[in-house]
């Protein structure tokens, strides 16, 4: 006998998936194979054929053991395929298929209560109507669990026996065919209870079985992200670790050199080569703080009008050498967050010009029409070593360098594509990637155009100029280094030595507010995190309302937007660590000259 393979399930076309489910399992178990099941069926209806042939009619008996043959067959070597998938109109079809089977397999035994029914003989009519009765009872659970399906069975099954016992049977199979009414009434709702109570329990399976796999699905995701985070620290680890070294190493020879006289070039290149391992470590820990603020969502998005032109325009004069042009309409508009948006150029500007070694990176903009509206493609187009197609989409992951396998340091850490990564799908954008080793890339997004109403981004705050020799500051400016950490205090304080000011060094602003003499002081510059009820922050507003010339700049790792622009509003600097030397001789410089001004 043949058998059916459980169908695929896709209970997404349904409206109640679960229930969809249901109905799909409860069809499935209604058209298994039952092999044996059906063999002892017809062996049994074999025998009552035999039985009514010897005592009633050899002809009639023939008749319906020969439809009960045909139906064997049908249901036995040819069973109903279901579709697969299932969706719910090829659902709605495969129940209304098997309810049709169904009724056709119980009317063949039915009709038994017309064809073996003998009117001249009370004791055959009785003995048939009670084995039609056995019959519904025996199959009543076994040849269908759908119900409509089931009870139509039933029905079939009993109506030609009832129907000729009241019409031609004898007083007592009269009452019979009214017990065979009440019988079909009660297998009805017995039918209904069963099947609701199945449903149920496969509902309890589908679900413990869901739920089984949303778990092996959440273990697998928390590996592969446990996977991830490893190597994503593995690698970390290791990047951070070689300026670290370097450091560490240079430091060494400074001092030997120090020790043995070593000539002034000598020690300056030593010193140039201990800033360049600080500033690769500088850079890596800033990539790294990127990542984190961007998978953490610390600055919520602000959707605004950003003018593309003045935008691309800054990037390519912050990149320097006039290697990078534009070419961008003057009235191309986007609809982004200002700041994100800013960042992925960057990054993709950063990362065209480092590999690149000859020739122009080109950032261009033209306008799309797509069926939302209007919309400006942006693309940073390089000339440069190109990447092959197996490698591109490696090329956003963490710590990912096609083109730099010596990991050379000056070239980045991998990182800068999967700042874009994050923050792209951060902005709902997908950046893609033309490319040929050899004829460099073409990495492209599309923004929304900005409505006419929207309110415009402000522009990015100029950067700083850079100062001028130490000699440019007043020699004995009074500087209060409010900071916690005894390292950093000791460092800041041996540069402004360095540069002839005069430091105040404490340790918490309880300490600073309590000894400092405030009317000497001319530049404050305070930690934000600092020990005790009072941080950098409310440390510099009260010396602000105690002396409001005071020159103030917060000094911290954790300056952000929200950071910078209340500094804006009170006046005050912000300098996140590290905090490079030319940064504070500016701010220094400033301060001094806005002191001089007054």
């Amino acid at each position: 006998m043949n058998s059916t393979t459980a169908p695929m399930v896709a209970p997404a076309v349904a409206d109640d998936d679960g229930r969809f489910a249901i109905q799909c399992e409860v069809l499935r178990l209604s058209i298994r194979p039952i092999g044996p099941v059906l063999l002892a069926q017809y062996l049994l209806n074999c025998g009552v054929a035999a039985l009514f042939a010897w005592q009633y009619s050899l002809s009639r008996a023939l008749v319906w053991i020969s439809l009960i043959t045909a139906v064997t067959l049908m249901r036995g070597f040819f069973p109903q395929r279901l579709p697969d998938p299932f969706t719910l109109q090829s659902l709605r079809d495969a129940q209304r298929t098997h309810t049709v089977r169904t009724g056709i397999w119980e009317l063949a035994h039915g009709l038994a209560g017309v064809l073996l029914f003998n009117p001249g003989q009370p004791e055959q009519q009785l003995l048939l109507g009670l084995m039609l009765m056995g019959m519904t009872l025996s199959s009543a659970f076994s040849v269908s669990f759908y119900v409509p399906a089931t009870q139509l069975a039933i029905t079939l099954l009993l109506a030609p026996v009832i129907v000729t016992g009241l019409w031609l049977g004898a007083p007592a199979m009269k009452a019979v065919a009214l017990i065979g009414i009440g019988l079909t009434a009660m297998m009805w709702k017995l039918v209904a209870e069963h099947s609701r109570q199945l449903e149920e329990n496969i509902g309890l399976r589908l679900n413990e079985r869901s739920l089984r796999e949303q778990a092996l699905a959440g273990l697998r995701a928390s590996e592969q992200a446990q996977a991830e985070r490893l190597r994503f620290f593995s690698a970390a680890n290791h990047d951070l670790r070689q300026p670290v070294m370097a450091i560490g190493l240079q430091a060494e020879v400074l001092r030997q050199q120090l020790d043995n006289g070593a000539d002034a070039p000598v020690v300056q290149h030593t010193v140039a080569s201990l800033a360049r391992a600080q500033q690769a470590l500088e850079g890596l820990t800033n990539q790294l703080l990127e990542i984190g603020r961007i998978e953490a969502a610390a600055d919520p998005l602000q959707p605004v009008a950003v003018p593309l032109a003045p935008l691309l325009a800054d990037l390519a004069r912050q990149a320097g050498n006039g290697r990078v042009t534009v070419r961008c309409p003057a009235d191309a508009v986007g609809w982004a967050d200002a700041v994100s948006l800013r960042r992925v150029l960057a990054n993709l500007v950063d990362n065209a010009v480092k590999f690149t070694p000859r020739g122009r990176v080109l950032l261009a903009v033209r306008a799309r029409q797509r069926d939302t509206g209007r919309a400006w493609r942006v693309e940073v187009r390089d000339s440069g070593i190109g990447i092959a197609a197996d490698s591109q989409e490696r090329v956003f992951g963490d710590f990912e360098q096609i083109g730099n396998v010596e990991r050379n340091l000056q070239r980045g850490h991998g990182l800068g594509l999967a700042i874009v990564r994050r923050l792209a799908a951060q902005l709902g954008i997908q950046v893609s990637l033309r490319s040929a080793p050899g004829r460099g890339s073409v990495f492209g997004f599309e923004l929304p155009a900005a409505p006419a109403d929207a309110p415009v981004a402000a522009p990015a705050p100029a950067a700083q100029p850079r100062s001028g020799a130490a000699h440019a500051l007043r020699p004995g400016l009074a500087v209060l280094v409010v900071e916690d950490n005894a390292v950093v205090a000791d460092s800041l304080s041996a540069l402004l030595q360095q540069w002839q000011l005069a430091p105040r060094v404490y340790a918490s602003a309880a300490e600073a507010l309590a000894l400092a003499d405030l009317r000497a002081l001319d530049v404050a510059l305070c930690d934000i995190r600092l020990p005790g009820a009072l941080d950098g922050i409310a440390l510099a507003e009260r010396l602000q309302r105690q002396k409001p010339s005071l020159a103030i700049a917060l000094v911290s790792a954790d300056i952000g937007e929200a950071t910078q622009r209340l500094a804006a509003e009170r006046g005050w600097h912000a300098l996140r660590k590290p905090v490079q030397p030319a940064e504070l001789h500016a701010v220094l410089v400033q301060a001094q000259q806005a002191a001089s001004g007054r």
